[in-house]
């Protein structure tokens, strides 16, 4: 059985959700990742496996580049049709290249191919709502009839998060499969040396790590500074342009550590050395409300109590998992996760159920049950 994915985001751009399910899936399937370009970085034009999965390059439509010629095309209806049409009749070629299926179940993230999507030859087209596609600062107001008209093609939506489940509710009659995120658990609980870099700084360490995003709340991270404890503040993870000079101006600031980004076969050993796990976003923001961080399941798998501003998919648990939405909230729950008994094994239960393992599963056992009526 072959699985054809239209991809928003590379299969290298950090190991993202996509990765750790379609990794997971097992024989007789083929997995296709069809991803859009990125200027400047590794673009494999030439196919290439990993694993099971075939990964290539497609000139999908694509908001915000960093060409000024090419975002004038694509803000044009005529610009847009061309861009399309070019990406479909290249992904054709390398589908017979490749010896896909000619009629092979689909996996779209991409929005910006509805016209393809309406045309292709395929078994089932599902949706997979891991993020909200209009959440982003490039996102152009031309964007938002792909979400609708994607969506209207698929006959079924796996949803990240209770939250996006319930406003997809409203906004579409398609079936909704809340399938949320997860965790390698065996990679997040194995014990770890503590890196030579975090050793130095003063405990207790409140930590963040991940992308550093336009999401974070800087008002918090300062109340969590000031609140410290004599310890550090410390942020683990790549800078984006729009939080980079944020971010270098509250690394100046006393018991802060701004470590930049780890691999993620480093990861665990930074998070299992944190006293606490912090994901302090602008919880007023309409799009954290949607989100459903698989950080918070990787902070509980390495055995630290986990700060987050809340989120409908896990109830709190205090003390291993606390939920805070303002600044003075964040202060009180940091006292109650730092003067709370050491409990890894507490905490890595509540992580367990959500390991990629099961989740795929879940997952290719929603696809079969589909193609079984379809």
């Amino acid at each position: 059985m072959d699985l054809l994915v239209l991809s928003e985001v590379r299969w290298g751009y950090f190991r993202t959700r996509k990765q750790f399910l379609l990794s997971r899936f097992p024989d007789p399937w083929r997995v296709f990742f069809a991803q859009p370009p990125a200027l400047g970085a590794d673009d494999p034009w030439q196919p290439r496996r990993d694993g099971r999965v075939t990964v290539f390059t497609v000139p999908f439509l694509k908001p915000g580049t960093t060409s000024a010629l090419y975002n004038a095309v694509a803000a044009t209806t005529p610009g847009r049709a061309a861009i399309e049409l070019g990406a479909e009749l290249y992904l054709r070629r390398m589908l017979g290249r490749l010896g896909v299926d000619p009629e092979p179940v689909v996996l779209a993230s991409n929005i910006y191919a509805p016209a393809l999507l309406s045309r292709l030859r395929k078994k089932l087209l599902l949706y997979d709502f891991n993020d909200h596609p209009l959440q982003f600062s490039a996102t152009p107001p031309w964007a938002s009839p792909y979400l609708r008209r994607t969506l209207s093609q698929a006959q079924g939506v796996f949803v990240v998060s209770e939250h996006y489940r319930r406003m997809l509710a409203s906004e579409t009659d398609r079936p909704l499969i809340l399938l949320g995120n997860g965790v390698e658990m065996a990679h997040f609980e194995t014990p770890r040396v503590l890196p030579a870099d975090l050793a130095v700084l003063p405990a207790p360490r409140i930590g963040y790590v991940g992308l550093l995003s336009h999401f974070l709340d800087f008002d918090v991270l300062e109340a969590l500074r000031r609140n410290r404890r004599g310890g550090t503040v410390v942020l683990v993870g790549p800078g984006t342009p729009a939080t980079d000079a944020d971010v270098a101006e509250f690394g100046r600031r006393e018991g802060v550590a701004v470590l930049g980004p780890r691999s993620y076969a480093d990861v665990p050993a930074y998070m299992q050395g944190l006293d606490v796990g912090v994901i302090p976003f602008r919880a007023d923001d309409p799009y954290v409300r949607g989100i459903n961080p698989n950080k918070i399941y990787q902070y509980l798998a390495a055995g630290i109590p986990v700060l987050t501003t809340p989120l409908l998919d896990l109830s709190p648990s205090p003390p291993d998992l606390l939920y805070a939405s303002t600044a003075a909230e964040f202060v009180r729950s940091l006292e109650q996760a730092l003067g709370a008994a050491r409990d890894a094994a507490r905490r890595r239960s509540l992580a367990r159920p959500y390991d990629w393992d099961a989740l795929a599963r879940r997952m290719v056992a929603e696809i079969d049950s589909r193609l079984a009526i379809a």
